[in-house]
């Protein structure tokens, strides 16, 4: 429903935004569409947040099933993940060493203890969430689950 308002909004901005430029068109000559750009650059950026803001509650969801044990983090990211390296594998990645991933990843795998399950946090792939299953040396493992907003 959400997403009907937002494209019949953007319909109407850019509909309005076109008449506009009509009208000058009949009284000016040809001007650029500078304006018609940043409307819908604008329209856009809305769009873009509600879709990010849909998939994190999406995530927060199903991080929410993990943290009552009505699934594992394994079967959330079987089910879920967008991650197409892990997902078929419960979401698992195994002797991970720092540099190996994205800093805001690291930064939250690394400071997580054995079993504990992160925030849902984001970094330029999406919003996931992340469970260490083991430290070994300066080597850990995790599982996790990945929503990229689409």
């Amino acid at each position: 429903m959400k997403k009907i308002i937002y494209l019949s909004l953007f319909t109407v901005v850019l509909a309005s935004s076109c008449a506009n430029k009509a009208k000058e068109t009949d009284a000016a000559p040809a001007t650029t569409t500078t304006e018609t750009k940043d409307v819908t650059t604008a329209v856009s950026a809305v769009v873009s947040q509600k879709t990010k803001d849909d998939a994190k509650a999406k995530l927060e969801g199903i991080r929410a099933k993990v943290i009552s044990k009505e699934m594992t983090i394994g079967e959330a990211a079987q089910q879920y993940s967008d991650d197409p390296a892990s997902n078929k594998n419960g979401g698992r990645y195994n002797n991970i060493v720092r540099g190996q991933f994205v800093p805001e990843f690291e930064k939250v795998a690394f400071a997580l203890k054995p079993g504990e399950i992160s925030q849902v946090f984001e970094t330029q792939y999406g919003f996931h969430f992340v469970q260490l299953i083991a430290k070994h040396d300066d080597l850990i493992d995790v599982s996790h689950v990945l929503i990229i907003p689409k």
